[in-house]
């Protein structure tokens, strides 16, 4: 026996390097928590309000149309909205552009600045444009309720232009209210319905969403875009053929707070 030994066991030894292994453990697991666990709730958390927001956009575009179509002078919608977001509108955030000919002589061309209300957030952005809601997550958009403009079988188009005259801001978080009103209640036609017969259209939209209103115009019109167009733009489209052609523009106003 080594007489120089003043503890003989190796158990003191042990229980320090036991408790040490332990400690070692539990930081490791707070450090893995803070990492990549509450990342990962937030992120849910996030996609949660997110979709939730998306959900009162339908609502929104209800009652958009409601004021727009002479249905309700003033619709009140209140939005739940997450915590740093924006929720906006915007009066040129969107044109229309269109050019009508008939015989190859032109008989309308003029841009029309349709507006948008929208809600921009981390996890991504919802607009709602001439009556289309678009959903935007990363570098790609959605369409996720077509806006009113239709063809039917018989070569016939119907465009329905809902524009937003106001521009207004409220920072997200809580509850944002929108006001919709329709400053001319009984008298919403912002111009006289044109009809147009057996002519031909080019159409262009200048959106941030515009690759959304490239795959709706192609898929409703047949319409086809250049391969690269400028940005945030469909660029203009190849002729479209029409028996008839009607468009109406209507004007709704806006407050958001």
């Amino acid at each position: 026996m080594n007489k120089n030994r003043l503890i003989q066991s190796n158990s003191a030894v042990s229980e320090v390097l036991g408790y040490t292994l332990v400690f070692g453990i539990i930081i490791l697991s707070i450090g893995l928590i803070y990492t990549a666990g509450i990342p990962a709730l937030q992120s849910t958390k996030d996609a949660t309000q997110f979709k939730s927001v998306e959900q009162g956009f339908m609502i929104l575009n209800t009652d958009i149309l409601k004021v727009a179509l002479d249905q309700s002078p003033v619709r009140t919608t209140k939005l739940g909205t997450a915590k740093g977001g924006t929720l906006a509108s915007d009066p040129t955030a969107c044109t229309i552009s269109l050019k009508i000919f008939k015989d190859g002589n032109e008989q309308f061309n003029d841009d029309i600045q349709m507006g948008h209300i929208e809600f921009m957030s981390e996890t991504g952005s919802i607009t709602c444009e001439n009556g289309a809601i678009i959903t935007k997550q990363g570098s790609g958009s959605f369409m996720t309720v077509n806006p009113r403009m239709f063809k039917s079988d018989q070569n016939q188009i119907m465009f329905s232009l809902i524009k937003i005259n106001d521009s207004s801001q409220s920072t997200g978080g809580g509850i944002a209210q929108i006001t919709i009103s329709n400053p001319r209640f009984n008298e919403s036609l912002f111009n006289t319905p044109e009809i147009y017969e057996n002519g031909e259209m080019e159409i262009k939209v200048d959106s941030e969403y515009a690759d959304s209103w490239k795959r709706f115009l192609s898929s409703e019109f047949g319409a086809t875009f250049p391969a690269n167009p400028p940005d945030d733009s469909t660029g203009w489209c190849d002729t479209i053929y029409f028996e008839k052609l009607v468009v109406v523009e209507y004007v709704v106003s806006v407050e958001v707070w």
